[in-house]
């Protein structure tokens, strides 16, 4: 789970689309911080670093190799076992945050809760507030119908500004252009983002990872070498399970379609949505990696009369 706080939250005004003044009064919920915890400078920082080396966070131990300062060794350790250990440190730097959020034309869609869209703006937004309250400096990428925008990470509030324009506007957007498809890939996406994202980065993915693939899953565990991920994949019910015995008609963009799958189609359709989570999932292994499976009805953001249960 992300988002550990269970102070109600505000919830969104309508269930396909998300306004500016929404996502910057998410600004307001609830401080970012613990009242303990004092201010500290951007160039200071407060976060461990995955680099060992001299600091003032205690992280484990080796063997003493010839060269390391005996001012280091582990005493006590040492009189255990009869053999010199040299104790490692993690050094405290600035975490720098990245949002890629995804608001292609897939996201605009939900039969039960708000839209998928709705709910990485929301995520998104949250994610931004809390990161700039820390001190620290976000970035993002949006992706939206015609492309992407991209803001490379900084503490300046003009741009946060700007990334929440865009999260609006594109939400929006996604609506009007409904059943619009673009070339831009996931797997394009991430490519690009593993020459922009720098070391010790935490990359937040609020995604469908409708296009999710062996490249997509590549390029993650690549940036998972030296970024921390949290990767959210958001999902509609129905995405997961056809209905069964009924006939379905979805309209959208001049186009039709109509639902009528025999038990053979509902587990050909069941089996592809568990491998796209199950791709994901592979990646739990590695180190600084998280994974959650948010639905349009059941997410930890809010609660909402739209949502049967509260995760």
């Amino acid at each position: 789970m992300f988002l550990g706080d269970n102070s109600p939250r505000p919830v969104p005004q309508q269930r396909h689309c998300i306004s500016l003044d929404e996502l910057l009064s998410l600004r307001h919920w609830p401080p970012a911080r613990s009242p303990s915890r004092q201010r500290m400078a951007i160039r200071e920082g407060h976060h461990l670093s995955h680099i060992r080396g001299r600091g003032m966070e205690y992280d484990d131990v080796r063997e003493y190799q010839p060269g390391d300062d005996i001012r280091h060794l582990d005493w006590r350790l040492m009189a255990r076992t009869g053999e010199a250990h040299t104790k490692l440190y993690r050094e405290e730097r600035e975490r720098p945050v990245f949002v890629l959020a995804d608001l292609r034309s897939p996201m605009s869609f939900a039969t039960q809760g708000h839209y998928k869209s709705v709910l990485a703006c929301y995520a998104a937004a949250m994610t931004i507030w809390t990161t700039l309250a820390n001190g620290d400096r976000i970035g993002g990428q949006i992706l939206g119908t015609k492309g992407e925008q991209l803001f490379r990470p900084s503490s300046n509030r003009q741009q946060v500004m700007a990334m929440m324009a865009a999260l609006a506007q594109e939400s929006n957007a996604a609506v009007d252009v409904q059943g619009v498809t673009t070339p831009l890939s996931l797997s394009d996406v991430l490519a690009t983002a593993e020459h922009t994202i720098t070391s010790g980065t935490l990359l937040y993915i609020f995604s469908d990872f409708h296009d999710v693939d062996d490249s997509v899953q590549q390029h993650l565990m690549r940036l998972a070498q030296r970024c921390e991920l949290k990767l959210v994949l958001i999902s509609d019910p129905l995405e997961e399970k056809l209905p069964h015995g009924r006939r379905y008609r979805f309209l959208g963009s001049g186009r039709e379609l109509l639902v009528d799958a025999d038990q053979q189609q509902q587990q050909r359709y069941h089996q592809q949505f568990h491998a796209r989570i199950q791709l994901l999932e592979r990646l739990r292994n590695l180190r600084g990696v998280e994974f959650a499976h948010w639905q349009t009805n059941q997410h930890p953001l809010f609660r909402s009369p739209l949502m049967k249960e509260t995760v």
